[in-house]
């Protein structure tokens, strides 16, 4: 959170592995809502190559962080001074990247709107926004109820139903289908996808009823993503009672499960609400394209 709101004027810097201490120290005043940047710190310590992670103070202190991952285009603001964010994207822009092709920039509302008024700058355009609610679950408010048990991690056999699955879901969510955008690494992310042990499934004889994945875990939270049951399958109890096992086992590793849905996707919403989560965050997302020149 900005420590200092509105007091001096924030002063943009460029952060590295000596500022882990204190990057820490600032995501951890929101465990929640901050596990995937945690998560990217604890693995790797503000040292990654190609990676960049910015920073806005007032008066020496952190107020406002940005991740900019060149090579996934995600761009992840953190904090909630808006003034420090407008900064950020400014001085963000100024620097000019290098940027890929396609950015997503996903994090707390008033920070993306901050950001974007001048990041990623000319020669850019907007693909998609998106308002969204930020979820969290704690153990005493998990909602009891029927289960399944038969829900697993996802396997090599599996790849077939969740490269559909998945090319599905992002065509739902994104209006765009992977397989055409960037067929090379979609495949790759899929294949990690059945071998990486963060990757739930239910299956039937006819195939793939339901898929889930883990995006960041720490002993705080246990971010979820990629929530997803076929169009024909939907209205049927069958997400609730895959989500509950889920959040149970889930809730055996961290303190709280979290996730992030489209304020437009009331029905899953309403299916998180009835599960227990409860809204604690306005979030947004921000996928911009590079303008042919």
């Amino acid at each position: 959170m900005a420590l200092h709101p509105g007091i001096g004027r924030p002063v943009v810097e460029r952060l590295g592995p000596r500022d882990v201490p204190e990057v820490l120290s600032f995501l951890e005043d929101e465990p929640v809502l901050n596990v995937y940047l945690i998560a990217l710190v604890l693995r790797d310590a503000l040292a990654r190559p190609l990676d960049a992670w910015w920073a806005a103070r007032r008066h020496g202190r952190l107020c406002a962080l940005v991740f900019v991952g060149p090579q996934s285009g995600a761009v992840l603001p953190a904090g909630d001074d808006p003034e420090a964010h407008r900064a950020l994207g400014e001085a963000m822009a100024a620097d000019g990247g290098p940027w890929p092709e396609r950015l997503q920039i996903i994090g707390p509302r008033e920070a993306v709107a901050g950001l974007t008024l001048h990041f990623p700058g000319p020669g850019w355009s907007s693909r998609l926004e998106r308002d969204q609610t930020y979820m969290a679950l704690a153990p005493e408010a998990l909602v009891r109820g029927e289960t399944r048990a038969d829900l697993r991690e996802a396997r090599a056999e599996d790849y077939a139903f969740l490269y559909q699955a998945g090319a599905e879901l992002r065509c739902e969510e994104l209006l765009e289908d992977p397989r055409e955008v960037d067929p090379i690494a979609y495949a790759r992310r899929v294949q990690e996808e059945c071998r990486d042990g963060w990757t739930w499934v239910l299956r039937d004889a006819n195939g793939l009823s339901f898929r889930a994945g883990l995006s960041a875990l720490t002993s705080e939270a246990a971010q979820v993503s990629g929530v997803w049951v076929p169009p024909a399958l939907r209205g049927q109890g069958l997400a609730t009672r895959a989500m509950r096992e889920l959040c149970g086992r889930l809730l055996m590793r961290s303190r709280q499960v979290c996730l992030f849905a489209n304020d437009s996707n009331e029905p899953a919403i309403a299916l998180y609400r009835r599960l227990g989560f409860k809204p604690i965050a306005d979030w947004a997302s921000s996928f911009r394209v590079r303008r042919p020149s």
